[in-house]
């Protein structure tokens, strides 16, 4: 079906063919006209089939040929992330283009004074996170009686991050609702429950998830041994043709800087994206890859939902995600708006049971493909690296190895020095004979406050470098001392009798 066939308001229309959306998806085409309708509706769907649009598009279509002058904010959508909601506002406004309404996006993280404007600026859609949300209500006089169509996107992800009583909390509030949108993924208990709590006997439409994923992504597995997986991904992303982009999933942020330097080395333009990087930066660096700066966008599952770029060609998973649901979510990333995409897996022998896991939930085996040898290796030769002059995300709290090294140097001459003047002091209250006997009882051995002042700031580096040679490291404890320590003197060459013996040479019988 084609959107010229259903029956929405010439500006909306209008939007559309800006826009150059021309086909339904499944999803939109099942939905849209009982949506129009002023039905509830409960969409079981997986991401990247169009549920945006599937409620988007009849809401303000409604908004806009309702023969009264709607009270604003007219509508209201709620989604887990604050990826999700930008996008779901850009959509939004996109829609919104050739006419004077607004849309205000409230999201944490960012300043409330632009939230407010926005607001102000005729409102007729609010796109929200529920935690901002409920602040702007307690706290900054929003008031949402004037609502009248509520939806709730990945409802299922919105319980699994702790949003029910937020949810209950936001419905209550909109007392004037008359209609009520719910989509998810997947239709759990919780879910059923609220719609069964706050949706009027609402309209299912369901997609059968595995048959979008056959059909439209075309799926690889590579088994590959854990130390394998980065020179293998270098050498797959040099030798790929791909015109769009790509988005590497990893299950550890801590993964990230270690694979964006590896791909930047070989000139390959990469970046990051983590819960550890504050919202405008991840902003950022989300508009950065939409527009091409870089090819490739190494994320955790932070990034699996709410990413809704349209040439993203291929979606690898560096590790194969604990939940099977992340799986469809994370491959769901490329074949968007009826375009085919790809995927390809790297399994090691950590990750059998996520695969297994998965195919369960597939109820299919994932294609597995033959391994080319000579990209077990990293590439040889001279590559121009991709910005050797930015920042790489997350890596921003690590200092390099040479200024670790500076700083744990300068650490070591400070705790030097100050065991010197201490010895100095020393010596010097106490006789030659046992000046010379304490010299040679802590020769090798570190002051316990040095020890602790310089070992925190070089500590990482010497394991580094496997340098168990340094002071720092001799402990009390014979069993783990260092091998160079072997001619220092013992503290005492008497040993100690034990208690009986005692007791018995005090009667003259040791």
């Amino acid at each position: 079906m084609k959107f010229t066939e259903l029956p929405f308001h010439e500006l909306l229309q209008k939007a559309l063919d800006k826009i150059g959306y021309s086909e339904l998806t499944p999803i939109q085409a099942k939905s849209i006209p009982f949506a129009m309708e002023g039905n509830d509706l409960t969409g079981l769907a997986q991401t990247g089939t169009g549920k945006t649009m599937a409620f988007l598009l009849p809401t303000l279509h409604r908004l806009l040929t309702s023969e009264e002058e709607e009270k604003l904010p007219y509508a209201l959508v709620l989604a887990p992330t604050r990826e999700l909601t930008i996008q779901i506002g850009e959509e939004a406004k996109k829609l919104l283009q050739f006419t004077d309404y607004g849309v205000a996006t409230i999201i944490g993280g960012t300043d409330y004074r632009s939230q407010e404007e926005a607001l102000g600026n005729k409102a007729c859609i609010i796109v929200a996170t529920p935690g901002r949300l409920i602040d702007f209500v307690k706290n900054h006089g929003l008031s949402l009686e004037a609502v009248k169509v509520v939806v709730l996107d990945e409802a299922d992800r919105m319980f699994d991050m702790g949003f029910v009583q937020d949810l209950k909390y936001i419905f209550h509030k909109c007392k004037n609702r008359k209609q009520s949108l719910l989509f998810s993924a997947t239709l759990s208990y919780e879910v059923v429950r609220l719609a069964g709590k706050y949706l009027n006997d609402p309209i299912e439409v369901h997609i059968n998830p595995e048959k979008v994923i056959t059909e439209r992504i075309d799926q690889t597995l590579l088994h590959l041994g854990r130390e394998e997986k980065l020179p293998y991904l270098v050498n797959s992303l040099l030798s790929s043709s791909i015109e769009g982009l790509g988005i590497i999933f990893t299950n550890y942020k801590m993964n990230i800087p270690k694979i964006v330097a590896s791909l930047r080395n070989y000139g390959i333009t990469a970046t990051g994206l983590s819960s550890e990087l504050d919202q405008k930066k991840r902003i950022r660096l989300l508009r950065d890859f939409k527009e091409g700066k870089y090819k490739y966008l190494i994320a955790t599952d932070v990034a699996s939902r709410g990413i809704d770029i349209e040439n993203i060609d291929v979606v690898y998973n560096y590790d194969l995600p604990q939940d099977a649901e992340n799986y469809v979510h994370r491959i769901g990333r490329t074949a968007r708006a009826g375009r085919k995409g790809s995927s390809i897996g790297f399994c090691s022998e950590t990750d059998y049971i996520e695969l297994e896991r998965i195919e369960k939930y597939l109820n299919s085996k994932i294609p597995v493909a033959e391994v080319n040898e000579s990209y077990l290796e990293f590439p040889v030769g001279e590559f121009t690296p991709a910005f050797p002059e930015e920042t790489i995300p997350g890596e921003k709290k690590h200092q390099g190895r040479g200024e670790r090294e500076r700083k744990g140097k300068d650490r070591e001459q400070r705790g030097r020095g100050k065991r010197d003047r201490e010895k100095k002091k020393t010596n010097s209250h106490v006789p030659a004979k046992m000046s010379h006997e304490h010299h040679t009882k802590t020769e090798g051995k570190q002051h316990p406050s040095s020890h602790k002042k310089s070992s925190k700031g070089s500590h990482q580096e010497r394991n580094k470098r496997n340098d168990f040679s340094g002071p720092s490291h001799q402990t009390n404890d014979k069993s783990r001392r260092n091998l160079f320590d072997i001619d220092a003197k013992p503290k005492s060459s008497t040993k100690k009798k034990s208690l009986w013996k005692r007791i018995l040479s005090f009667f003259g019988k040791g």
